[in-house]
């Protein structure tokens, strides 16, 4: 399938650990600076803040070397999108 493709594509060592830096750096973001990243005294809407959090929640299992057995799992937590919502995060964070 699609999805086993690209998740094996992605499980690579030292993807692993960016995507593990990347989550834990923008938790870190987060927690430091929670009113960059607020709904009501940012640009960001309250959308963008749950896909960051689960950004943040898919980048520690991909990075920690979780395999979901099942399809749905995989599906929901994989790294591809999870990766390009932490760039995001991130450049939101240092812009």
């Amino acid at each position: 399938m699609l999805v086993d493709r690209f998740y094996q594509l992605m499980n690579k060592g030292l993807l692993r650990a960016l995507i593990l830096i990347m989550a834990l750096g923008l938790a870190l973001c987060i927690l430091w600076e929670p009113t960059i990243f607020a709904s009501n005294t940012s640009s960001l809407m309250v959308w963008q803040g749950i896909l960051l959090i689960w950004a943040i929640c898919s980048g520690v299992i991909f990075g920690v070397g979780f395999n979901p057995e099942h399809f749905v799992w995989r599906l929901l937590f994989h790294p591809l999108p999870a990766f390009l919502i932490l760039i995001f995060g991130l450049y939101h964070f240092f812009k």
